[in-house]
């Protein structure tokens, strides 16, 4: 979940898969969860595409500087099992993030 937009993807089974809102303003904080995984993102403000990601269910933590590496975190935290099932509509959330 993310707070601020507040999209949600169910699966064709129905079962909720993705859903976002965006938390904060400062910083900007989102709160995304994908298929079982909750991650916190949140943009430092300093850079774009600058921030870190926490998995609160066994506190990992990571940080990321640009999209790209933004992409390749979320794929590690959840999964790369996962991560092709999911990934055209994290990427579509991705691209309305106020970063």
């Amino acid at each position: 979940m993310f707070f601020c937009f507040d999209h949600i993807y169910c699966s064709p089974a129905g079962n909720m898969a993705i859903t976002s809102q965006r938390e904060s303003e400062h910083p900007v904080e989102y709160r995304l969860v994908v298929a079982n995984q909750l991650l916190y993102i949140i943009f430092d403000g300093g850079k774009r595409w600058s921030g870190y990601v926490i998995r609160p269910s066994d506190g990992i933590e990571a940080s990321f500087s640009s999209r790209s590496c933004l992409e390749y975190v979320i794929e590690g935290l959840i999964g790369r099992r996962v991560w092709p099932q999911y990934r055209q509509q994290v990427l579509a959330l991705l691209d309305q993030f106020q970063a």
